[in-house]
C-alpha cells in the first residue's frame, strides 16, 4: 500500500514539473498580454489632435501612455493620484509633469530593469480638458474637450457667439489670473496668439455689448441688433446677419447717431463702416418722392439720394411764371413744414408741394371775382328785363 501511495505521489510531481516546463518554454514574462496587457480598444481610437502633441503638454489623471519593453507592449493610465503603475517595475508619480519629464520619469523606472535601447514610452491618448464658457453664446455650459483645442474651436462648440456678443471684452479665467481677449483681431485679422489651446479648468466668459455700442439692422418686419465691431463692414454685418436674410432688398435707410436719415442703393455702401448707434432699414421696393402744386407734371420721380426740392420741382416742369420757390413746402409722415428746396435734404416717401406765386393766385382770385361779378351782372339784366 505505502508503495503503491510512493508512486501516485511521483507520478504528480513528474507530471507538474513537466507542466511547468512546457508552460515557460518560449513564453515571455508577460504571457498573458491577450489577458492582462492586451491594448484597450479605446487607445486605438484616432487622436484627435490639431498636430503634433505639444513636448510642454501636462500630464495629468485620464492619459494613456503605452511602454514597449522587450518581453511585449504595456498600456497603462494615468490614475486618479496622479500615478502609473509598470508591472513587474514599480509606481512613478507623474501628475503636472510635463508631457517630456513624465515620460522621462517612466523611463527611468523601467531602466531599472531593462536596457534602454529595448524600451520605449509614448503618450496614446489624452485625458479631456474641462471647460466652462458664459454669458453670450448660444449654448453656454461645462464642455469636456480634448486637449490642445483652441479658442475658436471651442466658441463652435457652443454654438457660436449670439448677436450681441461683446467679442472685443473676452475674459478668460486661468487658475488665479485673468485675460483679456479682444477676439475681433482674430477673426480680422487672423492674430493666432490670441486663439490660444484651452487648459483644464479654464472658464471663458463672453459679455453683452453695451446699448451704445450695437448696430441695428432691419426691414418694416423684423430687425437684429448686433454688436458694433470696429472697422467692420456694412456687407460684414449683412452676410452675417441670423435673423434674416438681405435677400433681395436693394436700398438702405442710414440713420446715424445724430440723428440724420440717408439712402442708399445697398450695392454702393457694401464698404462703408458705421459708427456705434447707427439703425439701418432695408428696403426691396425702389423708394419714390412725390411732387404736386404747380408743376407741368404732377406725379412721383426715383429718389435720389443726391437731389434736394429744387431738383424734383425742376423736373416736373415747373416754372417761375407759376411756381412760388420761397414757399416750398414738405409732407412727411403725415405733418407739413416749409424747406430751403436748394439745401434741405428730402426723403423717400416726401410729398413736395410747390404753391403758385402770389400773382398767379392774385390773378385767380380776380379772374374768379370778376366771372363771378359778371354772372351777377347777367342776372340783374335778366330779371330788369323780365319786368318790363
Amino acid at each position: 500500500m505505502l508503495r503503491f501511495l510512493f508512486l501516485i505521489l511521483a507520478f504528480s510531481v513528474s507530471a507538474a514539473l513537466a507542466g511547468e516546463s512546457s508552460f515557460s518554454v518560449g513564453a515571455p514574462q508577460f504571457q498573458t498580454q491577450e489577458a492582462k496587457f492586451q491594448r484597450a480598444s479605446t487607445v486605438q481610437e484616432p487622436i484627435n489632435l490639431e498636430g503634433a502633441i505639444d513636448s510642454s503638454y501636462v500630464v495629468g489623471p485620464g492619459d494613456f501612455f503605452e511602454i514597449l519593453i522587450p518581453k511585449g507592449i504595456d498600456v497603462v493610465q494615468v490614475s486618479p493620484e496622479g500615478s502609473v503603475s509598470v508591472p513587474g517595475c514599480g509606481i512613478v508619480k507623474v501628475d503636472s509633469l510635463p508631457l517630456n519629464q513624465a515620460k522621462a520619469a517612466i523611463l527611468g523606472l523601467l531602466l531599472t530593469k531593462y536596457e534602454e535601447k529595448f524600451v520605449q514610452v509614448q503618450i496614446v491618448k489624452m485625458k479631456k480638458v474641462h471647460v466652462s464658457v458664459l454669458g453670450a453664446v448660444n449654448a453656454p455650459g461645462f464642455r469636456a474637450i480634448d486637449p490642445q483645442t483652441r479658442l475658436s474651436t471651442m466658441i463652435g462648440y457652443v454654438n457660436g457667439f449670439k448677436p450681441l456678443a461683446d467679442k472685443k471684452n473676452m475674459k478668460l479665467i486661468r487658475n488665479k489670473d485673468t485675460l483679456n481677449i479682444d477676439f475681433t483681431k482674430y477673426e480680422m485679422e487672423g492674430i493666432d496668439s490670441i486663439n490660444i489651446q484651452l487648459q483644464n479648468d479654464d472658464v471663458i466668459f463672453v459679455p453683452y455689448a453695451k446699448s451704445n455700442q450695437t448696430i441695428t439692422i432691419g426691414t418694416l418686419k423684423v430687425s437684429e441688433t448686433v454688436t458694433h465691431v470696429e472697422g467692420r463692414t456694412f456687407g460684414e454685418y449683412l452676410d452675417n446677419l441670423k435673423t434674416f436674410t438681405a435677400g433681395d432688398n436693394r436700398w438702405a435707410k442710414v440713420t446715424t447717431p445724430d440723428g440724420k436719415v440717408e439712402t442708399y442703393e445697398i450695392s454702393k455702401i457694401r464698404d462703408r463702416v458705421f459708427e456705434p448707434r447707427t439703425k439701418i432699414e432695408l428696403w426691396q421696393k425702389e423708394p419714390l418722392v412725390y411732387v404736386g402744386g404747380a408743376v407741368a407734371a404732377v406725379g412721383r420721380a426715383l429718389y435720389n439720394p443726391d437731389f434736394h426740392a429744387i431738383d424734383y420741382i425742376g423736373a416736373s416742369g415747373v416754372t417761375i411764371i407759376t411756381g412760388s420757390w420761397s414757399r416750398v413746402s414738405v409732407i412727411r409722415d403725415g405733418k407739413s413744414f416749409s424747406i430751403d428746396p436748394y439745401h434741405d435734404t428730402i426723403m423717400p416717401g416726401d410729398y413736395i408741394e410747390i404753391p403758385r406765386t402770389v400773382y398767379e393766385a392774385v390773378k385767380d382770385v380776380t379772374l374768379f371775382l370778376a366771372s363771378l361779378l359778371s354772372v351777377f351782372s347777367t342776372a340783374i339784366v335778366i330779371y330788369q328785363f323780365g319786368n318790363k
